[in-house]
């Protein structure tokens, strides 16, 4: 037992410095395995026996160009390999899905859209399954599992969606249900987590620690991430704001009775409401043709967008209140494709005593990844895991492969 448990050991500390090596890599970009080793703090020689290893299993590779600097035998610098394996995301949205192939650099390199006018968690589960099959079988990158997203209370341990009260979902098994019909690794994590993850991976948050994600589509809800670490919640549930009383009024009542929960009041379904109210749109006409409406210049649809937008700055202000996050990285309908987040920002220092607001501009911002946003981030969800444990998704790393 006791030869067991220092081979776990010894497991997890060559897992951790995988981890620690290829984040650093994907921080810095190419660097010589000098350079390397003084930023991770660790010695030249592991660090060399370690790249070895991930050099041949594919997650690593060496430049083609040496780097001379002075005398001496010249530095090879090693970065992501993103030419042999990739993560494709999937985001179940309403009617839609999104479904997106990234290399191990969080390159979008695919992108496909599946629409479906049903809510059945077997149907849409079958048709994103199909979608992913295809996707996989027209690239050469080996997939080494997806991340699936959704809105709502997802546990990510479990693999359940607990709550998706757009789609009508509860306790949906999702893990479960698209690993048996594509047959790789899947890992499922709710979209405002997901976001948060993929803004800090290689988006607006890059480099921070402490910081808020707020989307705001048909649902809203913020993705925490806290001394580097997606926040969940101690069941998994934190980042909900569907429910949080704020100013306004909705025109249709809440699940829960009230007119003024946020997602009710400030959400997409609600700016389309509106926008039928006002005869902005039909009736078969959705908030996308609001924001086209806004783009093209129709003031009225302007004017909707601007009332969302401050209300939302509002919200923001409280979040900042609450959490003082070193950033506020904003996303969903406020962002993209008619940018309303100068407006946000404005409303939300106008809540802020002076001394809180900090930096405007760099601690309220939009998120990097526009029209794309759910599709990567979906895939940032296995990509992350990846990067923590590159032993349990690449075989040809573990100590018998290498």
């Amino acid at each position: 037992m006791k030869e067991l448990t220092r081979s776990a050991q010894i497991g997890d500390i060559r897992q951790q410095n995988y981890s620690t090596i290829m984040r650093e890599l994907m921080r810095s970009g190419p660097t010589a395995r000098t350079d390397l080793a003084a930023a991770i703090g660790m010695s030249t020689g592991s660090v060399t026996r370690l790249t070895g290893a991930l050099v041949r299993s594919g997650l690593v590779r060496e430049s083609p160009e040496p780097t001379q600097r002075g005398t001496g035998r010249p530095k090879v610098p090693v970065a992501i390999d993103d030419s042999t394996y990739g993560v494709i995301g999937v985001h179940f949205g309403l009617h839609r899905v999104n479904i997106c192939l990234s290399d191990l650099r969080g390159q979008l390199l695919a992108e496909a859209h599946t629409s479906e006018r049903t809510t059945d968690f077997d149907r849409l589960v079958r048709s994103a399954a199909r979608s992913v099959r295809k996707m996989i079988d027209g690239h050469s990158l080996t997939v080494l599992g997806i991340g699936a997203s959704t809105g709502g209370w997802v546990d990510s341990a479990g693999g359940v969606v607990h709550s998706q009260p757009v789609l009508g979902w509860h306790d949906a098994p999702l893990a479960a249900a698209l690993r048996e019909l594509v047959e790789v690794p899947v890992i499922v994590d709710s979209q405002v987590r997901a976001l948060a993850l993929a803004e800090h991976w290689f988006g607006a948050a890059t480099g921070v620690d402490n910081f808020v994600h707020l989307f705001v589509g048909n649902v809203i809800g913020a993705g925490y991430v806290f001394n580097g670490a997606p926040y969940r919640g101690a069941y998994s549930a934190a980042g909900g704001l569907d429910h949080l009383p704020v100013a306004g009024r909705s025109g249709e009542p809440c699940t829960c009775g009230s007119r003024n929960c946020f997602a009710m009041v400030g959400g997409d379904l609600e700016v389309a409401r509106r926008a039928r109210a006002a005869g902005l749109i039909t009736d078969d006409q959705e908030v996308y043709d609001v924001f086209a409406l806004a783009v093209n210049g129709d003031p009225r649809a302007r004017r909707l967008l601007h009332d969302r937008a401050a209300l939302v700055g509002s919200a923001t202000a409280t979040l900042i209140e609450l959490l003082d996050p070193e950033l506020v990285v904003i996303g969903g309908g406020i962002t993209a494709p008619f940018d309303q987040v100068p407006v946000l920002r404005d409303a939300a220092l106008a809540k802020l005593a002076v001394d809180r607001g900090g930096d405007a501009p760099a601690r309220v911002r939009a998120s990097a990844f526009g029209p794309h946003a759910l599709g990567i981030a979906a895939a940032a969800i296995m990509l992350d895991a990846v990067y923590r444990s590159p032993e349990a998704y690449v075989s040809a790393l573990t100590p018998s492969s290498t």
